[in-house]
C-alpha cells in the first residue's frame, strides 16, 4: 500500500512545475496587460495545431496546463479538445521501449494527430460562427435600444437627456475595487499607496500579492487535488488488480473501444499505461487503442472538473471525448477487417 502513495506523489510531482511556471505567466500577463492579449495565438487559427503537437508530448500530465487555461477561458475549446485526443501520456514511452511497440506506434499517432486537427478545427469554424451570430444579435439590441432612447429623449424635449447617466464601468474592476480577471477574483488593497509614493518595503509586498502568492496558493490547491485523485485511483488498482482489469477488457471483442474508452477516462496517467501495454501484446485491437487514447487526457479531467464552470460545460466536453472516441475506434475496427 505503501508504493500507492509513493507513486501518486511522483506522479503528482511531474505535474508541479509545468503547472506552477503556467501560473506565474498567466498572472504576469494579466496584471501587466490588463488581461491576456494573446488570443491570436491561443484562440486563432494556429492554435488548434498548437494544442495538437503540445498533446503529442509524451509526457504524463500535459493535459493539465490547457485544461487550467480553458478553465480561465484562455484558449477555445476546439484547442482543448485537439489536446485532449492528440494526448497520449506513458503511451509513447512504453511502445518505444519494446521493439513490437515501435511497429504498431505509429499507425495510432496518425490517426490520434489527424482525429485531433479535425475536431479542433471543426469546433473552432463553430465557436467561430456562434460567435459572430451573438455579436450580431448582440449589435441589434443595441441599436434598438439606442433608437427607443433617442425617440424617449425627443418626446420630452431633452429633459430624459439630463437624466441619461453613461456609467462606464471597467472591465477588471468591480466597485469594491476587486480585481475580475479569468475565472478567479483577487481583493486589491485599496489604501496601498502607488508605485510612486510606496517605500520599498510596500513595493515589494504589492509584487508578492499580484505576482506570486495567488499562482502558488492556486498552484498548491491544485496539485493537492490531483494528489488525492492519484491516491484514489491507485488504491482502486491495488485491490483491483492491473493484470485482471487488462484481462477484461482484451477479452470483451467487439465492445473493446467501449470498454477501453472508459478506461483512459479514468483520471490517471496510468489508464493510458493499461492499454498500451495490452494493445502492444496483442491484447486489445487497433481501434481498442485508438479509442482509448484519444479519450484519455490523464489527471486533465479530473483538473476539469475542479476548476470549470458551469459544470454541464464540463460534462458535454467530457460526453463529447468519450462518443467521438468510441465512435472512431469502432470505424478503425471496422476499416482494419476490411482491409
Amino acid at each position: 500500500m505503501g508504493d500507492v502513495f509513493l507513486d501518486a506523489f511522483l506522479d503528482t510531482l511531474k505535474i508541479l512545475p509545468f503547472l506552477l511556471i503556467m501560473n506565474f505567466i498567466i498572472e504576469l500577463l494579466e496584471y501587466r496587460s490588463r488581461g491576456l492579449k494573446m488570443g491570436g495565438l491561443l484562440k486563432g487559427g494556429f492554435a488548434p495545431l498548437l494544442g495538437t503537437a503540445v498533446g503529442v508530448v509524451p509526457q504524463c500530465g500535459f493535459s493539465v496546463v490547457p485544461t487550467e487555461l480553458y478553465g480561465k477561458r484562455r484558449i477555445a475549446l476546439g484547442t482543448l479538445l485537439a489536446v485532449y485526443i492528440a494526448t497520449s501520456d506513458e503511451a509513447l514511452p512504453i511502445m518505444l521501449s519494446s521493439y513490437a511497440g515501435v511497429t504498431k506506434i505509429l499507425p495510432v499517432i496518425i490517426i490520434k494527430v489527424c482525429c485531433a486537427l479535425i475536431v479542433g478545427y471543426a469546433t473552432l469554424g463553430v465557436e467561430t460562427l456562434a460567435a459572430r451570430r451573438n455579436r450580431s444579435v448582440g449589435n441589434g439590441v443595441v441599436a434598438e435600444v439606442t433608437s427607443v432612447a433617442s425617440v424617449a429623449r425627443a418626446e420630452n424635449n431633452g429633459d430624459c437627456a439630463v437624466a441619461h447617466k453613461h456609467d462606464h464601468e471597467h472591465a477588471d474592476e468591480d466597485a469594491d475595487g476587486v480585481h475580475v480577471h479569468g475565472c478567479h477574483r483577487h481583493s486589491i488593497d485599496m489604501d496601498m499607496p502607488s508605485d510612486e509614493n510606496a517605500t520599498k518595503k510596500q513595493k515589494a509586498a504589492r509584487v508578492w500579492h499580484l505576482y506570486f502568492k495567488h499562482p502558488l496558493l492556486h498552484t498548491a490547491t491544485v496539485v493537492l487535488y490531483i494528489f488525492i485523485v492519484n491516491v484514489l485511483f491507485g488504491i482502486t488498482v491495488y485491490y483491483v488488480g492491473e493484470d485482471r482489469l487488462m484481462r477484461f477488457i482484451g477479452s470483451t471483442g467487439y465492445l473493446q473501444p467501449v470498454l477501453a474508452a472508459a478506461v483512459g477516462l479514468i483520471p490517471n496517467c496510468a489508464a493510458s499505461g493499461v492499454i498500451t501495454e495490452l494493445y502492444v501484446v496483442g491484447g486489445l485491437s487497433l481501434g481498442g487503442a485508438v479509442a482509448g487514447l484519444s479519450v484519455g487526457a490523464g489527471i486533465g479531467y479530473a483538473v476539469l472538473a475542479k476548476q470549470n464552470r458551469p459544470i454541464k460545460n464540463t460534462i458535454m466536453i467530457i460526453a463529447v471525448m468519450y462518443v467521438l472516441s468510441v465512435a472512431l475506434g469502432i470505424c478503425v475496427n471496422l476499416v482494419y477487417l476490411t482491409i
